[in-house]
């Protein structure tokens, strides 16, 4: 599997690519430098539009790397690649950000599509907006404007020509330990000393007592 610098830097250690902001789904393009597989540094003018958590939409890759935003400068964040990410629980509800985003809903599982709009979102979900949408099976591709990879979902409920929508955002999956890690660890312990084993102790024979005395 490629790193993300192999697959990001150039000649100058500069690309382009695209933020999608996970909390409303909006889109920006951004120049990204120093990239390595720890995190990058990402520039544009509108850089205060986005919020804690992103996807990136890198040249050459067919799916987003999730990144965190740890730190703000003037026209500039810094993303880590290396933030845990925790999935929300049901008991834990997300907070709902008023959009409003005109988007392309396709049926995974038969050829339906159509427009509709999404009204509000989330980290993990939207709310769709428009008419027949009964029509639609439950596993559909959303696609938003400036991001030219539908996003898999799940459409959760639906009534009154809306629909809930759970997301499940195409990230690129963490990078397996390279071959040389493997080796290296392995190196590291055969070093270390094997553990003394503890000395084993002789239970004392119980004394026996007979009804005429000892």
């Amino acid at each position: 599997m490629l790193t993300n610098l192999a697959l990001a830097e150039d000649a100058d250690n500069c690309a382009t690519a695209l933020a999608v902001d996970l909390a409303d789904m909006s889109c920006l393009e951004v120049s990204v430098q120093d990239m390595t597989d720890d995190g990058c540094w990402i520039f544009s003018d509108k850089i205060n539009l986005l919020k804690e958590q992103i996807g990136l939409r890198l040249e050459g890759r067919d799916k987003l790397v999730r990144g965190n935003i740890v730190a703000y400068g003037d026209s500039e964040a810094q993303i880590s690649f290396k933030v845990k990410f925790e999935e929300p629980s049901e008991k834990r509800r997300e907070i709902r950000r008023p959009v409003w985003i005109t988007s392309v809903i396709c049926g995974r599982t038969n050829p339906v599509s159509m427009k509709c709009r999404i009204v509000d979102a989330s980290k993990s979900g939207c709310r769709l907006e428009g008419d027949k949408l009964d029509r639609l099976p439950e596993e559909i591709d959303v696609s938003i404007p400036g991001l030219d990879l539908p996003i898999p979902a799940q459409i959760i409920w639906r009534g009154n020509n809306q629909a809930g929508v759970r997301l499940d955002w195409p990230f690129d999956p963490e990078p397996k330990p390279s071959t040389q890690d493997k080796l290296k660890k392995l190196l590291e312990d055969s070093k270390k000393p094997e553990p003394k084993p503890e000395p084993k102790t002789r239970k004392k024979p119980k004394k026996r007592i007979s009804a005429f005395g000892s």
